[in-house]
């Protein structure tokens, strides 16, 4: 194997961050400043934890945050689209974003990373 298999591409680097983003942001937007829907925090935590792990090459961690993402801007929709003012369009930025990550994850220049990692590892 060689160290250009196992190197991380730019585009992994950024599907992570773009993920951490939109579920902050869907977080954030379904989090009123009097409440705090606890579900969301802790799909946010998730999110966030699995796509940390996705970044490193995880397989699972990748599966796993693409059904999370899902389920976070699934929840939070009806919060987020409860603000007229502004709600709507955060939610729709939170979504771009957030799918533009998961898009990333599974070009094929992550894919090969994945693959690579996962034969590194032995599994």
């Amino acid at each position: 194997m060689t160290a250009d298999a196992t190197r991380r591409p730019r585009s992994v680097t950024l599907a992570v961050v773009l993920l951490i983003l939109g579920t902050f942001v869907a977080g954030s937007t379904a989090v009123g400043p009097d409440e705090a829907p606890a579900l969301a925090v802790l799909l946010g935590a998730a999110c966030l934890w699995f796509a940390v792990r996705a970044g490193r090459g995880r397989r699972i961690a990748r599966t796993t945050v693409t059904c999370l993402t899902a389920l976070m801007l699934a929840l939070v929709m009806p919060f987020a689209l409860d603000d007229e003012l502004y709600g709507g369009a955060t939610l729709l930025f939170a979504a771009l974003l957030a799918a533009s990550g998961v898009v990333l994850l599974y070009r094929p220049a992550a894919d090969a990373y994945v693959r690579a990692r996962s034969e590194e590892a032995g599994t």
